[in-house]
């Protein structure tokens, strides 16, 4: 007795799917000796416009003599019928209807609007139960058309609880206690609803993809989601939680991984990639100094079972130096800096500079730049990511099968293969072909000066005049 009792949150959360719920700050607390059952009786042989108790009400539609349900249509009456409703809000579990009188009818074609009735004819009494609300409507069927029946008294039983210990709550702490009083008592920790998306034409207004973000870059990749207000107020139900993972996590992450952040393209890396965006609403806990009700508090919701996929782009860009006389910049004519850092160029080409980074470019004491000229660089041609360098080994070029004539690499037109030769020669500052079947027994080659070629595929690189050509093809 007078023992302090102490209930965490933590310790009695119970876990539904994946998630913690939070717990209310109300709990039902009742004594050993429970619920008693009372009941209060209402006269009803006067005539009233409505018959008030302490704890419910009964109003007829028509003020008659005594209270009573009818068919009347013939009398100008109509329709003579009452409801019965409680005054303390809770749902009617039991009625007793002491009936004095029945005329031209009978208990069977009394209707109820909810509930179940059964009659005991000895006592004349009729007794309503499992109406599941806080009112119920009696009347007559209306086949009675001259039928009544009369009620001198109606009596409603209702529960009264003894009262239970006061529960103090520390909505920091999400704490309940009580001072243990000298009953048994039991605790229903009330759990709040989960927090949900608002809605626009009747679909959830949930996080979506943003395309064409780099990497690298403080551009959010997702939309983010709408979350559900309290009620009338402009308060939300919780706030939008996002975890990155990439496209390999089969299951969402734990809670830990999870953050109110919207995900931007900041840590992705230069190469780009395919990223996966998990997303719940951490539900919001009781405003400060308000009482928990299911109004203003709320659980988490479920961490989406689809998680969004988001593609973005890669920022890296390569610089292809032209320069009147071949390699000025590692000549050592020039030199070449990105951001605060010297670069190096191989072959006439930097790799790999972000987007919006600084390139300085600075020619060396003893020479001068007349002007230095950037223009967008051509779009790399179909294919493009597939070129496989071409080589001859024992009468036998790679790309086709040994003994026979077949050729193993993409078909190509005419067009795309001098697409891709022009291509590669702009990348690597070389003579470049590339071959491309036409017909099985011949092997056909693109050439960076837009002419085309061919010959037996077992010709060597001087059999087929490209003893200076770098060789390709592209891979299936």
């Amino acid at each position: 007795m007078n023992e302090i009792v102490t209930i965490n949150q933590n310790k009695i959360m119970k876990q539904i799917s994946r998630y913690l719920m939070t717990l209310v700050a109300l709990f039902a607390m009742t004594t050993g000796a429970w619920a008693e059952e009372k009941s209060e009786t209402i006269s009803t042989n006067t005539s009233q416009v409505e018959y008030t108790g302490e704890h419910f009400k009964i109003t007829p539609n028509i003020q008659k003599d005594f209270l009573q349900v009818a068919d009347l249509r013939y009398y100008d009456s109509g329709q003579v019928y009452f409801s019965v409703q409680t005054l303390d809000g809770q749902n009617i579990s039991k009625l007793d209807l002491q009936i004095s009188y029945i005329d031209d009818t009978s208990i069977d074609n009394l209707s109820l609007s909810s509930g179940t009735k059964s009659y005991d004819g000895n006592k004349g009494v009729l007794t309503i139960t499992n109406v599941n609300a806080d009112h119920v409507q009696i009347s007559l069927t209306e086949e009675d058309e001259f039928g009544f029946i009369v009620i001198s008294s109606v009596t409603y039983y209702y529960e009264e609880s003894a009262a239970g210990p006061t529960v103090e709550w520390d909505a920091t702490t999400k704490t309940g206690t009580f001072v243990m009083p000298a009953f048994d008592v039991e605790i229903a920790p009330i759990y709040a609803p989960a927090a949900q998306w608002a809605k626009d034409k009747e679909l959830d207004q949930i996080p979506t993809a943003i395309e064409g973000i780099y990497a690298g870059t403080t551009d959010a990749i997702v939309k983010a989601g709408t979350v559900a207000k309290m009620g009338m107020t402009e308060n939300v139900q919780g706030i939008v939680m996002y975890a990155v993972t990439s496209t390999n996590q089969a299951t969402a992450p734990a809670l830990t991984a999870f953050s109110a952040t919207v995900p931007t393209a900041e840590n992705i890396a230069d190469e780009g990639a395919d990223v996966l965006i998990w997303y719940y609403i951490q539900g919001a806990d009781t405003p400060q100094g308000e009482e928990a009700t299911a109004e203003n508090t709320f659980n988490d919701s479920e961490i989406c079972a689809e998680p969004i996929k988001v593609t973005v782009l890669p920022n890296k860009y390569d610089i292809q130096f032209n320069a009147a006389n071949a390699n000025t910049i590692e000549a050592g004519k020039a030199t070449v800096k990105v951001g605060d850092a010297a670069a190096t160029v191989t072959e006439g080409k930097l790799q790999g500079v972000k987007m919006d980074s600084k390139v300085t470019i600075n020619a060396k004491q003893g020479y001068k730049f007349r002007k230095v000229e950037v223009k967008k660089a051509a779009a790399a041609p179909e294919y493009a990511d597939k070129l496989t360098v071409a080589t001859y080994f024992q009468s036998q070029w790679n790309c086709t099968q040994f003994g026979t004539y077949d050729f193993i690499g993409q078909v190509l037109t005419d067009e795309q293969a001098i697409a891709l030769a022009k291509y590669q020669a702009a990348q690597t500052g070389k003579k470049c072909a590339v071959f491309y079947k036409k017909e099985s027994w011949l092997l056909y080659f693109a050439k960076s000066d837009g002419t085309i070629g061919s010959g037996d595929h077992t010709f060597g690189k001087d059999g087929l005049g490209l003893s200076d050509y770098d060789t390709y093809y592209v891979a299936k």
